[in-house]
């Protein structure tokens, strides 16, 4: 049996699928280390799992001035290079005996603590990560078949395939001083000017890392350019004895016996610049078309001022696997978990999406069928809302269609899948 680290910094929905993984591996016999944001310590602490926490408390970052910019889509840079060279100096200490180093997309300079190491390591995506002509970076609701041909769409498939460069250039920038100095201290060889991809010297365990993307192939399916390290393995969240154990509270419990299922409104993680406004939008839709709402405030604590009507329940924690089956639909800002969630409960969604992948997937729900609509969240208005949430309670064919899809992907097994790919991995 081995040992396995893994690296997530970000919000509780971000570690799920990552939590869920190493659950299943310790399950399988393996001892799994998890090395995280600070908010992260009980959730390790509750499934018996060692953890060390990182510097920097990843909510504070979200609801600093260059956070709420980035949720407004403004391109700016969250992770400083102080932050950074802290995190590097944390897990290196903290990897000490791994044999297995994996690292999600905001965590992907754990190759190099890797190098130092000499173990293994492997990448968890929750989003498309390989370059492809099917589609650009964080637009994959796709713009070519595979099948289509002629000179305008090799041009569109070429820039395509750069948009992924582009990026992964960018943010070497952004970080290259770091790293290279980090890399200098350790005694590692130092990278060629446009990163560690383009070097001709790494090491036996370091080329060609495994890169597991947890999505559904009947949500994205696979590009067929990938490479084979380049796999699709399925939705990781957690097994359903875990949700079954969950006992809500009387005030919830009472609220789903009473009448009708409510829709769900909740935006995880994300800090609107205006959360009262944002929540007088959902609450005054949902009244307009008689449905009942639960509201979860989240991170950015969204709620309207002045007292609520009996049709909305103020929600704080609870487990999204328990609670989104009991539900007509979701209200939601489109991240890669509360996706999946929505999804494998059979629930449709209406997505008020702030930034980065969320667009993406928002679209990528409407092309599926399961959403009317996809909004940003800086101009989301009331009525546009109250006309979705309309739909969705009138439209059967959302429901229907988000049913199909959830037998599909149960069918999937994608924990196990993933568990077994990690373990693959080992056996190179």
């Amino acid at each position: 049996m081995a040992c396995i680290h893994l690296i997530s910094v970000g919000s509780r929905g971000d570690l799920e699928p990552y939590l869920a993984l190493l659950k299943e591996l310790q399950e399988r016999g393996h001892t799994v280390h998890l090395i995280g944001s600070p908010n992260f310590q009980e959730a390790a602490e509750d499934a018996g799992m060692r953890f060390t926490s990182l510097p920097g408390d990843f909510r504070e970052l979200m609801a600093s001035e260059d956070g709420l910019q980035l949720m407004e889509g403004k391109p700016i840079r969250l992770i400083q290079n102080n932050l950074l060279t802290q995190w590097l100096e944390t897990a290196r200490t903290a990897i000490d005996g791994c044999d297995l180093l994996i690292t999600p997309p905001l965590a992907l300079w754990g190759y190099h603590l890797a190098e130092a190491e000499g173990c293994r390591f492997a990448v968890v995506s929750p989003i498309p990560l390989i370059r492809t002509t099917t589609f650009p970076f964080l637009n994959w609701p796709g713009n070519l078949s595979g099948n289509e041909k002629g000179l305008r769409n090799r041009i569109k498939g070429k820039l395509n395939q750069l948009s992924y460069e582009a990026i992964r250039l960018l943010k070497w920038r952004q970080e290259s001083k770091t790293i290279q100095s980090f890399r200098q201290k350790l005694g590692l060889p130092k990278l060629p000017w446009n990163g560690a991809s383009a070097r001709e010297d790494a090491p036996p365990l370091l080329q060609s890392p495994t890169v597991l993307h947890l999505f559904s192939k009947h949500v994205v399916p696979r590009p067929s350019d990938w490479p084979s390290d380049a796999k699709v393995t399925g939705f990781c969240l957690s097994k359903n004895h875990e949700t079954q154990s969950y006992d809500p509270p009387e005030e919830l419990r009472d609220f789903l016996q009473q009448g009708p299922a409510p829709f769900y409104a909740g935006f995880g993680s994300m800090i609107p610049r205006d959360p009262e406004q944002l929540a007088e939008i959902v609450v005054t839709a949902a009244r307009q078309t008689n449905q009942r709402l639960i509201l979860s405030p989240g991170w950015g604590r969204v709620l309207p001022k002045g007292s609520l009507p009996e049709s909305v329940l103020v929600l704080e924690h609870c487990p999204h696997q328990w609670l989104f089956p009991r539900l007509q639909g979701a209200i939601h800002h489109g991240g890669a978990g509360t996706t999946a969630t929505t999804l494998i409960s059979g629930i449709p969604s209406i997505v008020v999406a702030f930034f980065a992948d969320q667009p993406a997937w928002g679209h990528t729900l409407e092309q599926l069928g399961v959403s009317p609509a996809t909004y940003a969240a800086t101009m989301v208005t009331t009525e546009a809302l109250s006309e979705s949430l309309q739909i969705l309670s009138t439209a059967s064919s959302f429901k229907q269609r988000a049913l199909q899809l959830q037998k599909l992907i149960q069918q999937e097994k994608g924990l196990s899948q993933t568990a077994e790919a990690i373990e693959h991995v080992l056996d190179r």
